[in-house]
């Protein structure tokens, strides 16, 4: 009988070693497991309070961004209402240089208009101390003798005013041109009329205009030149070209 009983005393000891074996190795697993959850929960607070870095990060770029949208908004409407108030200095600005034009052209028609009945004489001999009457004394002489009108004629002539162009300068030896302003228009067109007497001379009569209508004259010349020499009827009215009786416009 206790042969047979030490067999199953030893097999029972050996059990017993295999199960605490086993429930060591549970344990080592055990305590693997709670190590392990440990470092998660490590990790998850670590994970919370990095949300946390990005909620504040989140609320602070918002905040920045509701306040940089503000300043845009402000600024956009600063921009508009400059917009606006450039445009309407622009309109102001054109309105002013059209007016600005405006009145030069009618200071341009009044100036031509007080200068209607005016005459510039080119090449007559100027003396020393010459006066007023000197000057209108030969403007009369220089009719009659290259002109060609008549004395009669040229006694009755009219004149407002005649006098030297400009102040004299010392040293200088062309003499200055003289301007007659005759009373009637049509005394002045007569003389007009026969500058064509003065060709081949050095002396000239031109009509008296603003400088802004003689600049577009002078430029209007070459052209009528040219057409002349085309054999068309051409010439100057005022600051227009007229080409076979028609207006020349650019």
């Amino acid at each position: 009988m206790e042969a047979q009983g030490r067999p199953e005393m030893s097999n029972t000891s050996n059990n017993s070693i295999e199960i605490l074996e086993f429930l060591k190795r549970i344990d080592g697993r055990l305590v693997n497991v709670e190590k392990r959850l440990d470092s998660l929960m490590g990790l998850e607070k670590k994970v919370d309070n990095f949300d946390m870095e990005v909620k504040k990060l989140r609320t602070a770029f918002e905040d920045r961004n509701r306040k940089l949208e503000e300043r845009i908004s402000k600024v956009e409407e600063k921009t508009e209402s400059a917009d606006f108030c450039l445009g309407m200095a622009n309109s102001k600005m054109v309105e002013l240089e059209k007016t600005d034009v405006r009145l030069r052209e009618e200071v341009t028609y009044l100036q031509s208009h007080s200068m209607r009945n005016n005459l510039v004489f080119s090449g007559i001999a100027e003396s020393t101390n010459e006066g007023q009457e000197d000057a209108e004394t030969k403007v009369r002489g220089f009719i009659h003798e290259k002109m060609r009108i008549a004395k009669d004629i040229v006694d009755k002539i009219s004149f407002e005013r005649v006098h030297r162009m400009g102040p004299k300068r010392e040293g200088e030896s062309t003499p200055r041109r003289i301007v007659a302003k005759f009373t009637l228009f049509k005394e002045r067109e007569l003389v007009r009329h026969q500058g064509s007497e003065l060709k081949g001379t050095p002396f000239y009569v031109n009509e008296q205009f603003p400088k802004e209508v003689s600049d577009k004259r002078r430029k209007l010349v070459p052209r009528m030149k040219e057409a002349r020499s085309q054999g068309k009827k051409a010439w100057i009215a005022y600051d227009i070209l007229f080409v076979d009786g028609k207006p020349v416009r650019d």
